[in-house]
């Protein structure tokens, strides 16, 4: 009862406090707005526009410098920094689209005479990071040089590293090679002492629809521990053989070093072949000059280098500024101007961002809403100067509703004769891969995980954590017999829970059906490799899944050549989020609750499997039948 007693108490109190909060949230937001514009005002000359990264002019012999701490997403924002919540520092997002079409102009570019690496951490899946390590590799091939160089290499930042002409290490830095593995978090026992059951349908056979594991298990099972297996074998194919080829080893060398943890010191990696040098940071400046960096006349000893966001965004603060205020104060200064342009060139390929988890609804640019996602191809269809549509995957599923709404727009614009690339980013699993099932051809990267075509429904039941450890009861009155089914206080059962599964069995057809149709494949050999199993690209073109591996602009190629493009622009769907919105979301969204709960002591690991439980049990009230891939699997 103290627990309840606990429990209620700390409802209420968050509530209350998420009230008041929301009342003064404004009022703070707009203080916080006025005088950190007016602090970087003041402050420009003086380093501000490096720090927010704004442009300005590129001196020659600048070094680009990548430092792969901002966020790595799909689409770049048109807002050129965040705010984080903690610190209301700037935080720069990049863009996979920009990032790729920077790599190309800086090879280019008389101005840029090389790139320094310094990363000491690279978080995300293989896949996209894969494409930023290619756009690196092209670079390199254009003739210009790389120069990596850490403190500190974690795996991934040295994996991206390798890719330079030349990695050093500070003498007194460190490597961590320990190569690598995957798990996840298991909710059962919890769950079960908190009273909250849960009741789980997934389908004929779908043994690999891992995702509702954690809810039924303590520990993996051997189907899930079979795939997992199987990406992390892809995962470190790409990844080690990467690192052995750039430093001349075998990956069989590579693996012994990584199992014998023979990278312990400095000199260890020095003397293995793992870095070309140990410097201190004076001296990779010396060398950079050396190499033809041109010298920055306020700080002599120091190769100019320029940020990757000064590079991006060729705007001064102030016309960021300018731009703002006219943003608003709603300006519509721009209006003649865009409709004396208002004819937009022939022969137009749309990129369609499908980015984040598949809900019903609109959504937002890290959500896939099928209102606006369905909406975006409709308009692509209906545009005459559209001739071809790249949809751009990178989600783990969600709603199967969601994703049949999604999935009958690429029919429709496949009927009307435009042609449609599936191209595969880090993840298009699940209802990300029904989305994609329908496209004219598709293609992944060796390291993107797709397939788990399967699905399940959740239904969970808190009857025992509302009566005995809160001490609510329920009674009420029916007319008929399942009238209270979907009740949480009791789990569903009887004919309810037939009708649950007869609704997942259905879906389930309805699914391979939609694969079989697109793939030009028997029902009965994609049920073979569906059934929730997931599967790498290398695997999935294996077995026919998908067609081809490539990335982003190779789509586009592709998709402008089947269309008998030769010159083509880009046109990129939905619109994004308004740069203003974007920094209000930034700075009251969701997703900075764990901000708030870490500072209030609160583990983050504990946070994490809050939010993950949080979001299943909200499944109650959202679709219940999930295309959705097992999406709390951390690799390390």
């Amino acid at each position: 009862m103290n627990f309840g007693k606990q429990f209620l108490a700390s409802l209420l109190g968050s509530t209350l406090a998420m009230v008041i909060a929301g009342s003064l949230l404004i009022f703070i937001f707009v203080g916080a707005l006025v005088g950190g514009l007016t602090s970087a005002l003041e402050g420009v000359g003086e380093g501000s526009e490096m720090n927010l990264g704004f442009g300005g002019d590129i001196e020659e012999g600048s070094v680009l410098h990548l430092t792969f701490d901002a966020p790595l997403a799909e689409r770049g924002m048109e807002l050129p920094f965040t705010i984080q919540f903690g610190s209301m520092e700037p935080e720069t997002q990049m863009g996979l689209n920009h990032f790729l079409a920077d790599m190309e102009r800086a090879a280019e570019d008389d101005q840029i005479e090389g790139i320094l690496i310094q990363a000491d951490m690279v978080s995300g899946y293989p896949s996209m990071m894969g494409e930023v390590r290619d756009a690196l590799a092209q670079f390199k091939a254009s003739g210009k040089w790389i120069v990596a160089w850490s403190e500190i290499y974690t795996q991934g930042a040295y994996w991206m590293s390798s890719v330079a002409d030349e990695v050093y290490l500070h003498p007194e830095g460190g490597m961590d090679m320990r190569g690598m593995g995957m798990e996840t978090t298991f909710y059962k026992r919890m769950l079960e002492d908190l009273g909250v059951e849960m009741t789980v349908v997934r389908g004929p056979d779908n043994t690999y629809k891992s995702a509702v594991e954690p809810y039924l298990r303590n520990d993996l099972s051997e189907a899930n521990k079979e795939q997992l297996m199987a990406l992390l074998e892809d995962f470190w194919a790409r990844m080690g053989g990467d690192i052995a080829a750039a430093r001349g080893m075998s990956i069989d060398e590579l693996d012994g070093h990584i199992n014998n943890l023979s990278v312990r010191l400095t000199a260890d990696a020095l003397a293995l072949g793992f870095v070309d040098g140990l410097l201190y940071e004076d001296e990779l400046h010396a060398l950079l000059l050396e190499k033809g960096a041109a010298e920055d006349e306020d700080v002599p000893s120091h190769a100019l280098l320029l940020g990757y966001s000064q590079y991006h965004n060729p705007d001064s603060f102030e016309d960021f500024i300018t731009n703002l205020q006219a943003d608003l104060e709603g300006d519509d200064g721009d209006e003649e101007e865009e409709e004396a342009d208002g004819e937009e060139e022939a022969n137009a390929v749309a990129i369609v961002f499908a980015v984040g988890g598949i809900e019903s609804g609109e959504g937002d640019d890290a959500t896939i809403g099928s209102d606006r996602i369905a909406g975006a191809l409709r308009e692509a269809r209906l545009d005459p100067e559209i001739g071809a549509v790249v949809l751009r995957v990178n989600s783990p599923g969600g709603s199967a509703l969601a994703s049949d709404v999604i999935w009958r727009e690429t029919v429709l614009l496949k009927e009307a004769g435009k042609p449609l690339v599936a191209s595969m980013s880090d993840l298009a699993a699940s209802g990300g891969y029904y989305i994609s099932c329908a496209a004219d051809h598709i293609l992944a990267q060796p390291n993107t995980i797709t397939g788990s075509i399967g699905v399940f429904g959740v239904l969970p039941s808190a009857g025992k954590l509302l009566k005995e450890r809160i001490g609510l009861d329920f009674d009420g009155v029916k007319l008929h017999d399942h009238a209270d089914a979907a009740s949480m206080h009791k789990p569903i059962q009887g004919k309810a829970l037939e009708a649950v599964n007869e609704s997942v069995t259905s879906i389930y057809d309805a699914f391979i059906g939609r694969v079989a149709e697109g793939r030009g494949m028997t029902v009965e050999a994609v049920d073979d490799i569906a059934r929730g199993r997931v599967w790498t690209g290398q695997d999935a073109m294996e077995n026919g899944l998908v067609d081809g591996m490539g990335n982003l602009q190779d789509a586009v190629e592709m998709a402008a050549d089947m269309a008998g493009m030769k010159n083509f622009d880009l046109v990129e769907y939905p619109e994004p989020i308004d740069p203003f919105e974007q920094f209000i979301a930034e700075f009251t969204g969701v997703a900075q609750m764990s901000t708030i709960a870490e500072a209030a002591g609160v583990p983050a690991d504990a946070v994490e499997a809050m939010m993950e439980v949080e979001a299943f049990v909200n499944l109650q009230a959202k679709d219940r039948v999930q295309a959705r891939l097992p999406f709390h699997i951390r690799v390390y």
